[in-house]
């Protein structure tokens, strides 16, 4: 193949990977024999533009990809699309323990059905709003009441009482109930 045959089937890839909304790496001439899943995994944990790999995510099916996006990407919007895409809860679980992000912790507790990844976020994160939504998704009556009893948070331990106070065992009653745990002054 001549040098303005290559260079018309790169023109003609880049036209049609525009056209049909799939990306192409600038530096990366593909096969066209290629499989458009290594091509998308790929463009998913390479290129540099965050609204390719975010593309590239969308149209992936590769589960290693998407986890590894979900946990190294560096851009947060990206690793949000990608714990929406996963099915992995080993990595869910990860990164509702480990992000840096607020929101991508959030999306990932969300997600998760991890119990002890659950408690773990409801009693440690830093943040109360991902620490409310870890106690709305708890099942664990021993981490609500710790979060009752000990949270910084006066609007996490209203949380953890009204969810302490709802929940019912396995007989169908309700477990004891929390009362107004301290009296401190949240000032």
């Amino acid at each position: 193949m001549n040098k303005k045959e290559n260079f018309f089937i790169v023109i003609i890839t880049l036209f049609t990977a525009i056209f049909f909304e799939q990306c192409v790496i600038s530096d990366m001439i593909i096969d066209r024999n290629s499989d458009p899943q290594i091509v998308n995994s790929n463009i998913a944990l390479n290129d540099k533009d965050p609204e390719v790999r975010k593309l590239a995510i969308k149209k992936s099916n590769n589960q290693s990809t998407i986890s590894n996006v979900a946990k190294n990407d560096e851009d947060p919007e990206v690793r949000k699309l990608a714990i929406e895409r996963s099915n992995n809860q080993s990595t869910i679980s990860k990164i509702a323990l480990n992000d840096e992000d607020t929101e991508v912790r959030k999306l990932a507790i969300k997600k998760s059905n991890n119990q002890s990844t659950i408690s773990k976020v409801a009693l440690n994160d830093e943040d109360p709003e991902v620490r409310k939504l870890a106690i709305e998704k708890s099942n664990n009556q021993s981490t609500i009441s710790k979060v009752a009893s000990n949270d910084k948070d006066p609007e996490v331990r209203k949380l953890a009482i009204e969810k302490s106070n709802s929940m019912k065992g396995h007989d169908g009653h309700k477990i004891g109930r929390i009362k107004k745990i301290d009296n401190r002054n949240d000032k």
